[in-house]
């Protein structure tokens, strides 16, 4: 008998490994009533994060693979971020308010970069009246590595200054990467004067073709020129006839 229990024992062995290994194979998801986290992320089998469902405090942040933009930088806003399989952020979805405002937004980022394509809705109380605005917006952005070699530029120059000095020195760079390299080029939607319709921009940002219905239900069509000066329709559609029949 005692010959026989190596035997025995390599055997039974055997079937409980396959045991737990059927078990762990055939084991049913659970489903639960109500799941009540700060933050849910999804991620890969690699451990690269894809989504984050995140309350104010615990919002991941925008990151080129996997490395955050800003790390000394919050988001106060909840909702669903987006990230690709090499950890770039791509977009997201956000909704929040108090009782005197309203906001939410679904974003498209471009490649190593931020949004070009949004929806988007705000709404604000002013003085007694509520301000709102909605639609949906596209932007210009430069390449990525421009921007990144603006950014270099910018940590080179700022690295030894206090951080006073280097908070006031980002919010200028901002304001021309905003002004350079992140221009509007369409709007389509509702504006804060009530105006609904369609609004195209140059690759300068300067407003340049208007269609919409203003808040009197007068149908608007204008065109203007780089410097915002109203052009006469007629007179572009002239031409425009001249230059096809030569």
């Amino acid at each position: 008998m005692r010959k026989h229990l190596p035997i025995l024992n390599f055997i039974i062995l055997i079937v409980f490994i396959g045991f737990v290994f059927f078990d762990r194979q055939t084991q049913e998801v659970k489903t639960f009533k109500e799941i009540q986290a700060e933050r849910l992320s999804i991620i890969g089998t690699d451990g690269n994060l894809y989504i984050s469902i995140s309350n104010p405090e615990k919002q991941a942040l925008a990151t080129t693979h996997r490395v955050p933009h800003n790390p000394d930088t919050k988001r106060d806003l909840p909702g669903i971020i987006f990230f690709n399989r090499v950890g770039d952020e791509v977009g997201g979805i956000y909704y929040d308010g108090t009782d005197e405002e309203s906001y939410a937004g679904i974003t498209f980022d471009q490649q190593k970069n931020d949004q070009i394509m949004a929806i988007m809705k705000d709404e604000y109380l002013d003085q007694g009246e509520w301000k709102r605005w909605y639609g949906m917006f596209f932007r210009e952005r430069s390449d990525s590595i421009r921007v990144e070699k603006l950014y270099g530029q910018f940590l080179d120059k700022t690295k030894s200054m206090a951080k006073e000095e280097k908070d006031a020195e980002y919010l200028k760079f901002k304001e021309y990467l905003d002004s350079e390299i992140n221009v509007y080029r369409m709007f389509l939607g509702r504006e804060e004067s009530k105006n609904t319709g369609l609004f195209i921009y140059d690759s300068k940002g300067n407003e340049r073709i208007k269609i919409y219905i203003d808040e009197f239900d007068n149908t608007r069509f204008e065109i203007l020129d780089e410097n915002g000066k109203k052009v006469n329709a007629e007179t572009i559609l002239n031409n425009s006839s001249i230059m096809e029949m030569k």
